[in-house]
């Protein structure tokens, strides 16, 4: 009798415990994997303290924008891809210097208020522009530039990881450095605060657009691109009436629509097709 009492003590205590060894699994394999980003890690990238295997070039990343130079206190749309083959999806760490700020633009990025920098909420799968499988993870975000000229820069740290929930040697990260060069004012070309751009409908259940223009005039170009880089529409158009251009052969999703007037203005439209 005894020994059955011993035996059910032991069972209890084993039963009790049991909960406690797998919540202590579960928070070490989460802790393995995060789901959203970490910042801190725009200049030394995300190996070492278990974390996300090795530096690999094979890790591409591309930083743009569409304006042809940086004007201080300004505001810009800038444009984050990373790509690898073999991967699934992405991550990111986006940071600046030199006093410029960094804000989102609703593509899955939260701002790091203790430090000002970017990173992600969950995993980027690749894509393409129909939302379908692809080779690059895109976000967009917001550079309010600094109010001093000079040389600024953006800093980045990506991982590429191979989705399987876990920070492993699967995992492939990378850094990239755009460097800038931050003009005033006065000197950038024919800087126009007034000019402006409408584009209508947005969204399109058609994929045709009319662009009105603002204090913009004269012959312009213009470029549309879908998500990951690929331009799908160029042409010329002349601003200060009402111009149209027919995306109507294209799949629904987000475009992005870059006008680019002859004196060097330029400014970035999101647009929407969504039939």
């Amino acid at each position: 009798m005894k020994f059955l009492s011993f035996f059910y003590r032991a069972r209890k205590s084993v039963l009790l415990i049991l909960p406690f060894l797998l919540l202590g699994s579960y928070a070490l394999h989460e802790a393995s994997a995060r789901s959203a980003g970490i910042t801190g890690q725009s200049g030394i990238g995300c190996g070492g303290y278990g974390c996300h295997g090795t530096q690999s070039t094979a890790t591409v990343i591309s930083i743009s924008t569409d304006a042809t130079q940086i004007v201080a206190g300004q505001t810009y749309i800038f444009r984050l891809s990373v790509a690898n083959p073999a991967e699934h999806a992405a991550g990111c760490d986006i940071s600046a210097d030199n006093g410029a700020t960094l804000r989102t633009d609703s593509t899955g990025l939260y701002v790091d208020y203790s430090d000002g920098e970017l990173t992600h909420r969950m995993p980027n799968p690749f894509a393409n522009a129909s939302g379908k499988a692809g080779d690059s993870a895109v976000w967009l975000f917001k550079y309010i530039a600094p109010t001093k000229v000079g040389t600024a820069h953006i800093y980045v740290a990506v991982n590429a990881v191979n989705d399987d929930t876990y920070a492993d040697a699967g995992d492939h990260w990378n850094l990239a450095v755009d460097t800038l060069t931050v003009v005033v004012a006065s000197v950038a070309k024919n800087a126009n605060s007034t000019a402006d751009i409408s584009v209508f409908p947005n969204p399109s259940t058609t994929g045709r657009f009319t662009i009105v223009s603002t204090g913009m005039t004269g012959p312009a170009s213009i470029a549309v691109t879908d998500p990951v880089g690929k331009v799908v529409l160029q042409e010329s158009l002349t601003l200060g009436n009402e111009s149209m251009f027919d995306l109507s052969a294209l799949p629904s999703g987000t475009y992005f629509l870059s006008i680019r007037a002859r004196d060097g203005q330029s400014i970035i439209r999101k647009i929407v097709i969504n039939r």
